[in-house]
């Protein structure tokens, strides 16, 4: 215990130390770590005009210079209240979100009333140092209303999934305490934030994790141009090459290594790789045959952190192996938009109904509503596909309000729609105009699995407005 006190104080006192590099009056530089108070209104995407029970939660943030609050885009999704607080006062500020990126889950807020950040000395960031590094982290985790500091390590640096997008972004393990409630607070090291604390693991004890420098650096220079662009893909899908036999097959010699490229998205836009193609190396850094690449210090990377470092529309430099023969080019990052869309932060749902019948977008968000069971398997296949224009979407049938219209079909839900009248259905926005200039008798919406129904448009047009009424909608669509 003696220990773990003098760790915080030394905290304390190297905190301090980066506060005297700044012109501002010698505060307590803690007071640079705020509580953030949410209220959010996430929408039902079952039933889409509506939206579920407000619902209350906290985080932390660090005041950074320009009089900006850094936290996760998590702590404020779906907002319709933040306020933040300091932690040597109990006054509530009013803030708002000025960016954020739901990738990397980072936001930026502001906060108008001046004498929010009267005693304020605002924090500076420093690179990620390596692991076994000791690390503090400081925040307002659940169980108490005052700052909270706890020590660690760096344990590695890696590749691994955000759980607030999904999105497979650098991240730092660190064994200090991240418990909720912490999420958004700066991770010290030396008096400088080196990362931001978001997220834990229920699989093993004392696992926590903090968006490294390298992401929240990457994240300002993308809101520069005062919007946001996120993060470029890979573009293509690929596989390792440990075998030997493989490698011998693509004519690579003994000292080559690499990756192959097993297939393109959007090869007329992406056509500087071939499938078959395989990558030695990415700007310069050699790629292992298990996709590695290797810092000047020796720590390891996957190749597609040299990507995801890259602004959309920035180039990367290749070095290709196709049929022997070793070929460099330019590939640039640009965005690989799968047709299940991401989760639809700050956004409401879009939606259609005719005669009781509701069709969505099909998104992660809607996924979620399945919880611990398993959806479709023709949604599930749909992850594995790509747009093949920025307007292609899924479009499912989430339910059918039952009426006499509908006889038959009510218990239908969860379907993926592919036709009306045997036109392929790309998007919402095409369905509903396919519906609307329907002039035949019969109109024959076709799922997946060749599942077609058909029904009366005539009947369906005149009793959309009375299931509205009775199931009370207010409106029979919603677009953005």
């Amino acid at each position: 215990m003696k220990r773990f006190m003098i760790a915080i104080v030394t905290a304390c006192c190297c905190v301090a130390a980066a506060a005297q590099d700044f012109e501002a009056p010698q505060n307590d530089p803690l007071n640079a770590v705020v509580r953030i108070e949410t209220v959010s209104t996430v929408p039902n995407y079952l039933l889409p005009w509506q939206n579920r029970t407000p619902q209350s939660s906290s985080g932390s943030g660090v005041v950074i210079g320009g009089n900006q609050i850094l936290t996760n885009a998590h702590n404020v999704a779906d907002s319709t209240l933040i306020t933040v607080r300091k932690q040597n006062e109990d006054t509530l500020f009013v803030a708002k979100v000025k960016f954020v990126d739901h990738e990397c889950d980072l936001a930026l807020l502001t906060v108008d009333d001046p004498a929010f950040f009267s005693d304020i000395t605002p924090m500076e960031f420093a690179e990620t140092p390596p692991p076994q590094s000791m690390v503090i982290a400081a925040g307002f985790p659940i169980g108490g209303d005052g700052l909270s500091l706890t020590q660690g390590i760096i344990s590695r640096i890696e590749v691994r999934g955000y759980a607030h997008s999904d999105k497979k972004l650098l991240t730092a393990q660190i064994d200090a305490s991240i418990n909720p409630g912490n999420s958004g607070g700066p991770v010290f090291y030396k008096g400088k934030v080196v990362g931001i604390a978001f997220q834990g693991s229920r699989r093993g004890e004392s696992l926590g994790y903090m968006i490294p420098y390298e992401i929240i650096s990457h994240f300002f220079d993308d809101i520069r141009d005062g919007k946001v662009n996120g993060f470029g893909s890979l573009g293509f899908l690929y596989m390792s090459l440990d075998n030997p036999d493989t490698r011998a097959f693509l004519k690579m010699k003994p000292d080559q290594t690499g990756i192959l490229v097993r297939k393109v998205y959007n090869e007329e836009e992406n056509n500087v790789l071939k499938a078959g193609d395989v990558i030695l190396s990415i700007d310069g850094n050699k790629i292992a045959n298990n996709g590695n690449i290797r810092l000047a210090d020796g720590q390891p990377r996957y190749f597609s952190t040299v990507i995801s470092a890259k602004q959309i529309g920035e180039n990367v430099k290749v070095e290709l192996l196709r049929d022997g023969k070793v070929l460099t080019a330019d590939m640039p990052v640009r965005k690989v938009n799968d047709k299940i869309e991401p989760y639809l932060y700050d956004r409401r749902p879009e939606y259609f109904i005719i005669g009781g019948l509701v069709f969505t977008r099909l998104t992660y968000s809607y996924l979620l509503t399945f919880g611990n069971d398993t959806p479709p398997m023709e949604m599930l296949e749909k992850f594995r596909e790509v747009k093949d224009s920025p307007d292609d979407n899924v479009v499912v049938l989430t339910q059918v309000l039952g009426d006499e219209v509908n006889v038959g079909y009510q218990n239908f839900d969860s379907m993926v729609l592919t036709s009306i009248n045997g036109k392929n259905v790309h998007n919402l926005r095409e369905a509903v105009e396919l519906v609307e200039s329907c002039k035949d008798e019969y109109i024959t919406f076709e799922f997946e699995g060749d599942v077609p129904v058909t029904l009366n448009i005539g009947k369906l047009r005149a009793a959309t407005p009375t299931i509205l009424d009775r199931y009370h909608i207010t409106a029979d669509r919603f677009f953005e």
